[in-house]
């Protein structure tokens, strides 16, 4: 609901919060209203592949949002075209993956 209304926010580490699914889920409906967040950092938590791939569809209508880190998390199937189709629209920059358990095999 902050995510929302907020319209001066321009960072956010909600790192280490047990955040799951669901809640990446509300995150993804604030930003697609938010209007000044740039970066979001949601490493570890409890994001899985299928919370990834639905908040992909969300990030398609921000505008604003240009790095998003998930490092520690649990995607093990990364949709790395998904992902970074919604990124990369306006200049986005998907990064920080590092330590989670990503098969590489297309």
């Amino acid at each position: 609901e902050c995510l929302k209304k907020s319209s001066t926010l321009q960072e956010l580490n909600i790192s280490e919060n047990e955040i799951t699914n669901n809640g990446l889920m509300k995150i993804g409906e604030g930003l697609q209203i938010n209007t000044s967040l740039q970066t979001l950092d949601v490493s570890r938590n409890k994001i899985s592949d299928d919370g990834l791939t639905t908040f992909s569809e969300y990030l398609k209508n921000n505008s604003t949002l240009r790095k998003l880190s998930l490092s520690w998390n649990s995607v093990y199937h990364l949709e790395v075209d998904v992902t970074n189709q919604s990124l990369n629209m306006r200049n986005k920059q998907f990064g920080d993956i590092y330590h989670n358990a990503i098969n590489t095999i297309p």
